[in-house]
């Protein structure tokens, strides 16, 4: 059977307070993608941040993330039938992480118990967490069969996994392993798009969160050593499946151009935002056009669908 094939088409959607944040356009860009699949999808005003940002920094205690995160999945577990859908990597694992000790460690979930009693919650962890780039590929025949307006015939395209989608739940990729993950790549062909192979695809992006703040330099080093690889094939854009990875790759161009040989800067865009203009979306009503390197040139090499 196809590890696709036991997704839902009704999703809890976990808001990203880092894509929130740093790129508006990933969330809207989401949502306009589900709207015109016909994808049910439920916002919920109680979900709070998972936390992940502070947990993976090492400012964030294991016993506060447990409890906080046995609420929110609590909170999706209210919708039957759903599935958990997370927009950032680090909550897709963060929240993974939480619900597999909760299950396995009884002493943890003993007092997650507790604290959830105490607010007035049931405790109800049992269900699926995915990103939605799995949801989108699980979909890709709906994706294929909208009006689209625009192709990437032509386009050269690369892909960048995020590692806390990869490299922690790697028994629940979907498509590749977690050393060579092709979720993105796969929706991308799906799309009628060429995706590009180099030297460092599946290299971090530097990101590192506590290992960045302890050693900068080391981060420094990767992601030059990332973007160096990336300009080898010349790509026209590079498709992201997390936030964070999105902003390490397009805030830091600048400091790095001239020692990664850069011809120019490349648009760096989240999975969503990239089907989401070639639908036809306005980039400015859905906040896309809000990114550090401009996609004017980008969207300008995109052929129209006669």
């Amino acid at each position: 059977m196809d590890q696709t094939d036991d997704i839902p088409n009704d999703y809890y959607l976990f808001k990203s307070c880092v894509a929130d944040s740093l790129y508006p356009g990933i969330e809207l860009s989401v949502k306009y993608v589900l709207d015109q699949i016909n994808a049910g999808y439920k916002e919920d005003p109680r979900q709070s941040s998972c936390a992940g940002f502070g947990v993976y920094s090492g400012v964030v205690p294991l016993e506060t993330n447990l409890a906080l995160n046995a609420r929110n999945i609590s909170l999706a577990s209210e919708t039957e039938n759903t599935d958990l859908v997370c927009l950032c990597s680090s909550c897709y694992s963060n929240l993974k992480h939480c619900q597999k000790l909760l299950s396995k460690e009884k002493n943890l979930e003993k007092d997650a118990k507790v604290i959830m009693k105490k607010i007035g919650m049931d405790y109800k962890i049992d269900l699926d967490i995915r990103h939605v780039s799995d949801v989108f590929l699980s979909r890709i025949n709906d994706l294929k069969n909208t009006d689209q307006m625009y192709s990437l015939s032509g386009i050269n395209v690369v892909t960048h996994h995020g590692c806390h989608y990869s490299k922690f739940f790697f028994k629940d990729i979907i498509s590749g392993t977690f050393e060579r993950p092709t979720v993105l790549d796969e929706i991308l062909k799906g799309l009628g798009c060429d995706v590009v192979d180099y030297s460092e695809q599946f290299l971090c992006c530097g990101g590192g969160l506590h290992g960045s703040v302890i050693d900068c330099e080391y981060s420094r080093e990767t992601l030059l050593r990332k973007l160096s690889s990336i300009n080898e094939v010349k790509p026209d854009i590079i498709i992201t499946q997390c936030p964070g990875c999105s902003f390490n790759l397009e805030h830091y161009q600048e400091h790095l151009i001239e020692e990664s040989y850069m011809d120019g800067y490349i648009p760096v865009l989240y999975i969503s935002e990239l089907i989401s203009i070639l639908m036809g979306a306005d980039p400015e009503n859905l906040g896309i056009d809000m990114h550090v390197v401009p996609i004017e040139p980008f969207i300008r090499k995109l052929k129209v669908i006669k």
